[in-house]
């Protein structure tokens, strides 16, 4: 079978008889390597929109009719695929020019088996590369492998940094720095009247830790004013 063929076919519903459409073009897949879809244009007025029909809802085709069962089998939209090779300039890997993509070969599951290209047939195996712009075959015998494009290396975003607690927080002798270096003025007992610090004494960190402890902290500040 030949995409040629299917170009211009009428599209059959068996489920209302009637014919829908005229098949006017053919969607391949992405890897190009099958037919996944025919475009087609409704024969009914108020329809008039070209419509698409996945290949996997045909019945049957053979002499110039696509079955389907139903009508609604024709949708709107389609994902997009690879563009028909049809009409893309042919070059071989040398750039010589092949002319133009003229035909599809397919079986009967729409796998596209070769193209056509002026008077020549090439096998899908044997295209090097393509485009939505035209399409490379390699020459007889070649041994060209293209290699892969690297794909791009998405730049992996730097950690946030961790949010650092700036509270300022005044504990322990912090509290009582402005008491730092003065004398004090008469000596300091804690709450059972055990001495904690004499009457000269300078104040000290660990002097005013240890007058926390003691519970003489009030006495030690009243002492060093």
């Amino acid at each position: 079978m030949k995409a040629s063929e299917l170009i211009g076919s009428q599209v059959l519903a068996l489920a209302s008889a009637s014919m829908c459409g005229t098949v006017c073009g053919v969607i391949p897949s992405a890897d190009c390597k099958k037919i996944k879809a025919l475009e087609v244009f409704m024969n009914d007025e108020d329809d008039c929109e070209k419509k698409i029909l996945e290949t996997s809802k045909i019945t049957a085709c053979e002499s110039g009719t696509v079955t389907v069962r139903y009508a609604d089998a024709l949708v709107m939209c389609y994902p997009a695929q690879a563009v028909s090779p049809i009409n893309l300039p042919a070059y071989s890997e040398k750039g010589e020019n092949f002319g133009h993509i003229t035909d599809i070969i397919l079986d009967d599951k729409f796998n596209i088996l070769s193209v056509v290209a002026g008077k020549r047939e090439f096998a899908l195996g044997e295209i090097l590369s393509r485009s939505d712009d035209l399409i490379v075959f390699r020459l007889p015998g070649s041994k060209t492998r293209l290699p892969k494009a690297k794909k791009k290396k998405v730049p992996v975003p730097a950690p946030a940094p961790e949010k650092r607690d700036t509270t300022v927080r005044i504990t322990g002798a912090r509290r009582y720095s402005f008491l730092m270096g003065r004398k004090l003025t008469e000596d300091v007992r804690d709450t059972e009247g055990l001495p904690v610090a004499a009457k000269g004494e300078t104040v000290t960190d660990e002097l005013i830790n240890l007058a926390r402890e003691k519970g003489a902290i009030v006495r030690l500040t009243m002492a060093a004013m």
